[in-house]
């Protein structure tokens, strides 16, 4: 596995188990540091050509998540 794939692995991942853990809650907005993270996410996949670009915004992207559900987490437990 090359690291773009691997990367790509980690994120669909991490979002398989935020949709699951959010799955017998009500449906919400996505919040607006989710709705950054979303949106680098993407861009990384888009910028695949430039390596370093990419990795750069999926990585950032995947970090902002993280940093989502720890608060979100935070706020209701």
């Amino acid at each position: 596995m090359t690291p773009s794939q691997i990367y790509v692995l980690v994120a669909i991942l991490f979002l398989a188990l935020v949709f699951i853990s959010i799955k017998n809650s009500k449906p919400k907005r996505l919040s607006v540091l989710a709705s950054i993270a979303f949106g680098l996410i993407v861009a990384g996949i888009v910028f695949g050509e430039n390596r370093s670009i990419s990795y750069s915004l999926l990585a950032v992207g995947i970090i902002l998540s993280a940093v989502d559900a720890y608060l979100k987490s935070k706020n209701n437990g």
